[in-house]
């Protein structure tokens, strides 16, 4: 009898481990987000300048393939506050993350950073998702580098995140 509730136990114990939720995704990824800004720049007053666009590019998990997110398309709508005079810039906007090759999965955010009139750093917020990424939260952190400032007002750059 002994074994028998013994089996009946180890029975149960392994029933209620598949019934358990998966243990929640990790969203904090640690990697770099290579992209290009499309936009227009509009002169509020001499050295203060607003830029309305949209980042968009790749992001490349440190974890490499089949990682969180690694390879997957980023396009995040923003606005950027430049204040030459003060050496004062603000950013802020939303991104969509999509999974390689899956427009069903994504993951949603709300970020802003602080910094001069070149870089940027600061936090983003997951807000949601849809498909594998339906569960995603989380606070981030950010820093992005400007590469090359064209003179059409569209820019190439990269942020590392969570480094």
């Amino acid at each position: 009898m002994h074994t028998m509730t013994q089996s009946l136990t180890v029975s149960a114990l392994a029933l209620l481990a598949f019934s358990l939720p998966a243990a929640a995704q990790d969203y904090k990824v640690t990697g770099q987000f290579g992209w290009f800004g499309v936009g227009k720049a509009v002169e509020l007053e001499k050295d203060h300048v607003i830029w309305v666009g949209e980042f968009s590019g790749t992001f490349f998990n440190d974890k490499g393939a089949n990682s969180l997110f690694d390879r997957s398309g980023v396009r995040c709508p923003a606005t950027y506050d430049l204040n030459f005079g003060k050496k004062q810039g603000h950013a802020n906007g939303y991104c969509v993350i999509m999974g390689e090759g899956s427009p069903s999965d994504q993951a949603f955010l709300k970020w802003s950073c602080d910094g001069d009139t070149v870089n940027c750093s600061g936090t983003f917020e997951y807000t949601g998702g849809t498909g594998k990424y339906q569960s995603a939260s989380g606070s981030n952190t950010f820093r992005a580098w400007p590469v090359a400032n064209w003179k059409d007002c569209n820019v190439s750059g990269f942020s590392t995140w969570n480094r």
